[in-house]
């Protein structure tokens, strides 16, 4: 119970910075990952400690890799840390899967703008994180929590 309590606050402060200025703080995800850590430790003992450190790295070591692809932030790798940390390895796994297909709905829905009977509608729409998806290219970005939050909504629905 209080995992997804945690967890939930987390990701509402994540889209909070993350919608506002595609940030997310350093000071936000480290906390996390430490009171998770401790809350397992002190909860779980030392079972629930490893089953925080698998939940961590599972969330770290993909996203990581696609940090390093250039295909997402810094403090998404370490949010999806911090959510590892307090729901362990297979929720944290199917939240990562759930949000890459959210994500790719998302860009599939991005490229749709640039068709030419919804191109006219696509320039109407407001984009506040950078290159507008109509005329942007590659360099159209948009706050992976955009994605997070419904994977995150239908993990939940799940269980």
């Amino acid at each position: 119970m209080w995992e997804w309590l945690m967890t939930g606050a987390l990701l509402i402060a994540a889209c909070w910075t993350d919608f506002r200025r595609m940030q997310i703080p350093n000071r936000l995800t480290i906390s996390f990952i430490g009171a998770g850590m401790l809350y397992q430790g002190l909860f779980h003992g030392i079972q629930g400690l490893g089953w925080a450190v698998g939940g961590m790295l599972c969330g770290l070591i993909p996203l990581y890799i696609m940090h390093r692809l250039g295909g997402i932030g810094g403090g998404d790798v370490k949010w999806f840390a911090a959510f590892g940390a307090w729901a362990g390895p297979s929720p944290t796994f199917s939240l990562l899967l759930l949000s890459i297909l959210f994500g790719g709905g998302i860009a599939c829905s991005l490229l749709a703008l640039r068709l030419p009977g919804v191109r006219v509608l696509g320039r109407k729409m407001r984009w506040p994180w950078g290159q507008h998806p109509v005329s942007g290219g590659r360099n159209v970005k948009f706050p992976f929590m955009l994605a997070v939050a419904p994977g995150f909504v239908t993990l939940l629905g799940k269980g």
